[in-house]
């Protein structure tokens, strides 16, 4: 008898059905790419998304979510005590929350301990980062009147970004050399207190004022941030809160 064989009968798919998938695939990629810091153009969404990923690193913060020691080089240094002692409330917080070490060492740079003949005036100490502290720390300068002064920084961790309020047309900027397109941007932030870690201290205000007062929990900072397309790629600019126009 014999036996009739079956064949396995393919559904084919039409080629209008193939051309949509693609089609929607490709809308889908180009998208993603134009959303991305890749991509040529920004947007809101866009610049929020590059905002965030940025602002998970705290020495990206803006200078009211960070606080100063200041006339301290960058770190491990030894520094005059006498301008430790003057930021006390400061230094203090530091020490007890971890990112700091700070001992009095000899003014003789050698690390030994103090002389005890030694001018009260060259009185020194030798301040350090802990392993807690590099995460927050970063090297800076204030302006002290007519002076640049060197300054110990430390920004808070947990910063948000609210709503991006303006931003200008991505182009050059006709007032420096620089010739990448850049985009300066107005953008709302805060800390929270629940994030902030160490920085919520009180011994850290002024200085961090970044939280939301206790009677507007919605309450917002702005400021305005420089966007910097570099090797085809969007990002912080170079010293950002600097607008050069």
């Amino acid at each position: 008898m014999n036996q009739q064989q079956r064949t396995t009968k393919r559904r084919r798919i039409p080629r209008k059905a193939w051309a949509l998938g693609l089609a929607i695939a490709a809308a889908v990629g180009f998208y993603a790419w134009k959303e991305s810091p890749l991509g040529p153009g920004l947007t809101e969404s866009k610049i929020h998304k590059i905002l965030v990923a940025a602002m998970e690193t705290p020495t990206n913060a803006p200078g009211s979510a960070c606080v100063n020691v200041v006339g301290v080089r960058p770190l491990p240094t030894d520094v005059y005590t006498v301008f430790l002692e003057e930021q006390d409330k400061v230094v203090q917080g530091l020490i007890k929350h971890g990112l700091i070490t700070v001992k009095r060492v000899s003014a003789d740079g050698d690390g030994s301990p103090p002389k005890p003949e030694e001018d009260p005036d060259d009185a020194t100490s030798h301040m350090a980062l802990t392993e807690k502290g590099r995460a927050y720390y970063t090297d800076g300068e204030v302006r002290l009147a007519s002076k640049l002064v060197y300054t110990a920084k430390f920004c808070a961790p947990g910063l948000q970004v609210g709503k991006i309020l303006d931003y200008s047309k991505p182009g050059k900027n006709p007032f420096d050399d620089n010739p990448n397109a850049v985009s300066a941007v107005k953008f709302e932030w805060r800390l929270d207190r629940a994030t902030a870690d160490w920085a919520a201290d009180p011994a850290f205000y002024p200085q961090i004022s970044g939280f939301a007062s206790r009677d507007q929990p919605d309450e917002w900072q702005t400021r305005h941030i420089m966007l910097e397309r570099k090797n085809g790629v969007w990002g912080l600019g170079d010293d950002p809160y600097k607008i050069r126009w």
